[in-house]
């Protein structure tokens, strides 16, 4: 344990070190803390290809169509945490490679890419939730915009998949007697399902 003299004099010395100064210099350790990438400042890490990362994210940015900042940020986020995924399995590949851990700590590496995986996995999802969320809301926002303020009823947005069956993505809409447009009830709406179809389209 550190005597009160030695803490101080570290302390000391900590004042004396401010970092590198250059953009060369602060380029040279941005990777130093790196262990396995997975939570570097940049997505892309040395040795691996910055196009390819491009070229996912624009796949992703067609898919999605993101129409505002907040939805390229989750756009953006879900495609960082797929090519987390993909440098994950190249790296737990290597693990099965002959004389690469010694036995004891091939358990210990597998345990940390399965709850590494499941994060990951997790975070996927969550940006995905987040999106729909945040789409649902803004499609409503934008639809209160353009109702003229002499409507009784605002149809809401529906939902078609391939096998022919509808959802509502925003639900329809009525004004009330004190002019106040509500939501009208899902189990009101006869048989149309609850969610999308995860192959369907707007």
């Amino acid at each position: 344990m550190a005597t009160i003299k030695q803490i101080r004099a570290n302390r000391r010395n900590a004042k004396l070190s401010t970092g590198p100064k250059t953009q060369e210099g602060k380029d040279r350790v941005r990777f130093n803390a790196l262990v396995h990438g997975l939570r570097a400042e940049s997505a892309v890490i040395p040795g691996e290809d910055q196009a390819k990362f491009d070229r996912l994210l624009e796949r992703l940015t067609a898919a999605w169509g993101p129409q505002d900042d907040q939805e390229k940020d989750l756009v953006e986020q879900i495609a960082v945490s797929q090519w987390k995924l993909a440098r994950l399995d190249r790296n737990e590949a290597k693990l099965y490679e002959p004389g690469a851990l010694k036995a004891k700590d091939f358990a210990l590496a597998i345990h940390r890419v399965y709850l590494t995986q499941v994060r990951l996995e997790r975070s996927i999802s969550a940006s995905i939730a987040d999106m729909e969320r945040y789409r649902k809301i803004r499609l409503a926002r934008q639809a209160d915009h353009q109702a003229d303020p002499k409507d009784t009823f605002v149809p809401g947005l529906l939902w078609g998949n391939n096998k022919g069956g509808r959802t509502y993505s925003v639900l329809p809409r009525v004004r009330g007697l004190d002019g106040v447009l509500r939501e009208i009830p899902r189990e009101l709406l006869g048989d149309v399902p609850e969610s999308p179809e995860p192959n369907g389209h707007a």
